[in-house]
């Protein structure tokens, strides 16, 4: 399943939401942790990855 940037966008607000609560599981604040990150990871990454055309 390929995710939109609007959609990583989401997922990511929902997930600092989800890091903020008070009472969790902790194995699951982990998850929470680990998905937020690679989540972070990939906008950034296409950030960087995009290609703009040059005036050649």
């Amino acid at each position: 399943m390929v995710l939109t940037a609007k959609e990583k966008k989401l997922l990511i607000r929902i997930l600092r939401k989800e890091k903020r609560r008070i009472f969790g599981l902790k194995e699951n604040k982990k998850d929470v942790n680990l998905l937020l990150d690679k989540l972070e990871q990939s906008s950034r990454n296409e950030k960087v990855n995009e290609v703009k055309p040059s005036k050649l």
